[in-house]
């Protein structure tokens, strides 16, 4: 396996941990193990951000996790893809800080970039609450009028990614995955359509 990694500290604010949500009616995303597909070669980032890195930053980690990724998108070639990792990293950290670091588990959040050269580009992002991801469902989503504000990331995330799905992590809490299929961004460039 080629491995690029890169240990940076980073940043989010303890004070939006513990943020409750109105209960809605709302979906798991489903459970997958692609642990036979990590097995093929790739090239890999990581970003770790502990609990005093979160405290240090706030709000800001969005974006430092987004610059991060395009810096590691465009480093691997994949300008075509640069808007949307872009868009799915800072909604995907969005998520795990409000929704993953809650009372009563550790707040610390990874960020994770697997480029698949044959195939894709797979985002992770993990973090210490092991509940799934929820996604709003039914009536909720049939106007952007009454779709509610929380979870509406994920939403944005299932259009975008060809792939969305979670898996628990052995030690406790869980990684997001959302996997972006390259051929059909470099399509378009080569005569052919995205869609």
């Amino acid at each position: 396996m080629l491995r690029e990694s890169a240990a940076v500290s980073g940043y989010a604010s303890a004070t939006m941990m513990s943020a409750d949500f109105p209960k809605r009616a709302r979906t798991a995303l489903p459970e997958l193990d692609w642990t036979q597909a990590l097995q093929q070669q790739h090239r890999y980032r990581c970003w770790v951000w502990s609990a005093s890195d979160l405290a240090t930053v706030g709000l800001a980690l969005a974006r430092i996790a987004r610059g991060l990724a395009l810096e590691a998108v465009l480093d691997w070639c994949l300008e075509p893809l640069a808007d949307d990792t872009a868009l799915c990293v800072a909604e995907l950290i969005g998520n795990a800080m409000t929704h993953g670091c809650r009372e009563g588990h550790h707040p610390a959040l990874s960020l994770g970039l697997r480029y698949f050269p044959t195939c894709c580009l797979l985002l992770e992002v993990g973090d210490p609450n092991p509940a799934p991801p929820l996604l709003p469902s039914g009536a909720q989503l049939e106007t952007s009028d009454n779709m509610p504000t929380d979870g509406r990331g994920l939403v944005i995330i299932r259009e975008l990614a060809d792939h969305l799905w979670w898996r628990r992590q052995g030690s406790g809490g869980k990684i997001v995955y959302a996997r972006l299929d390259t051929p059909r961004y470099f399509a378009p460039l080569a005569g052919g359509h995205r869609g």
